[in-house]
């Protein structure tokens, strides 16, 4: 089915396949030579790339009987997940519950809503997520049989939609052509998907992961407050496989704020804040990495989602809770094995 050409069915059969984009002004401003290339998700139907797992993941659900008729869904998103675990599950017929921290742009609450789900707030921000996650375990304990749980952070099929997805389509666009791929650590499942795809192909390829350099965790173990929605949840998920990575890139949320500004007026590509990470993440390899041809990178979301954050220029005020958020020692030993062998970029 071609679906530019084709009656669909559905707007599930329109996730995927987007396209696959060559930045043209910012790397030669900046002086680069290798391509960037950009991986535009905002042309799935909702607007960002977790239309691919959340339809892997509730479509695999149903298949083996876990999500059964008349259960309800229950998931923590800082937004976007929850936008289209709303769009998934009610073309599913399943009422939907996503349970996000107050601090993110009204826009994805009010998405949520108006694809039928309802929207439960607990205190703090971007990096506050673990509050989010406790609120779902303990409806999970209260009503067992009410409620079927995506776990974004540790589904298997969450990868496993950019596996069978997202790699293969960008490999084939790119006609087997890219020497590097790097995304921002959210989930985990979009670099692990990916870049265990793209190993097969490459052995060497590189693979690196993007975090907030207000919250190092993968680089130095610590949690921070930051203002990239979407990305550096204050904890490692199970979908992040670290034995993939080549290294670490750290982005500021000023850095990231002003590229996502830079990709809409330069590029015309009108993208959140995340996808400014990732593609200031980008040029600084290909800045310190002149050999590399093409670094492939995400545009994970539409910035129609940010029109009351400062990306549009609207200031706001989160209040984050005052508590102890420690890395757990047992996350600090993993990491441990990895800060000698991985390449940081600052």
């Amino acid at each position: 089915m071609d679906k530019k050409k084709d009656i669909l069915e559905s707007l599930i059969q329109a996730i995927g396949w987007t396209p696959l984009v060559r930045l043209r002004r910012i790397p030669r401003e900046e002086g680069l030579k290798g391509e960037v290339l950009v991986k535009v998700e905002y042309f799935n139907p909702t607007g960002s790339l977790k239309d691919r797992i959340y339809l892997e993941m509730i479509s695999e659900a149903v298949k083996d009987g876990e999500l059964r008729p008349g259960m309800e869904i229950i998931e923590a998103s800082t937004g976007n997940a929850g936008i289209s675990c709303a769009f998934i599950g009610g073309f599913y017929g399943h009422k939907v519950t996503v349970v996000m921290p107050e601090g993110m742009s009204r826009e994805r609450r009010e998405t949520i809503r108006m694809y039928g789900g309802r929207v439960l707030l607990t205190p703090g921000g971007e990096s506050d997520v673990d509050l989010c996650l406790d609120v779902v375990k303990r409806k999970l304990l209260e009503e067992p049989e009410r409620y079927w749980w995506p776990n974004q952070y540790a589904n298997l099929n969450n990868p496993g939609a950019h596996y069978k997805g997202t790699g293969p389509e960008l490999w084939m666009q790119s006609k087997g052509g890219v020497d590097c791929f790097v995304a921002a650590q959210g989930t985990g499942g979009t670099i692990t998907g990916v870049g265990r795809y793209l190993r097969e192909r490459r052995k060497d390829i590189p693979i690196y992961a993007v975090e907030p350099a207000e919250a190092p965790i993968l680089t130095r173990g610590s949690w921070g407050s930051h203002r990239i929605e979407g990305i550096g949840d204050g904890f490692i998920p199970e979908n992040l496989d670290l034995n993939l990575l080549t290294g670490v890139v750290t982005v500021s949320s000023d850095e990231a704020v002003e590229m996502a500004r830079r990709l809409a007026v330069e590029e015309g590509i009108f993208c959140g804040i995340s996808s400014g990470c990732n593609v200031a993440a980008a040029l600084k390899i290909a800045e310190a990495h002149p050999e590399l041809e093409a670094i492939a990178t995400m545009i994970n979301d539409t910035g129609n989602r940010y029109f009351t954050t400062e990306l549009c220029g609207t200031i706001k005020e989160i209040k984050i809770p005052e508590r102890s958020h420690a890395t757990d020692e047992e996350t600090i030993k993993k990491l441990e094995r990895y800060w000698g062998r991985w390449e940081v970029i600052p």
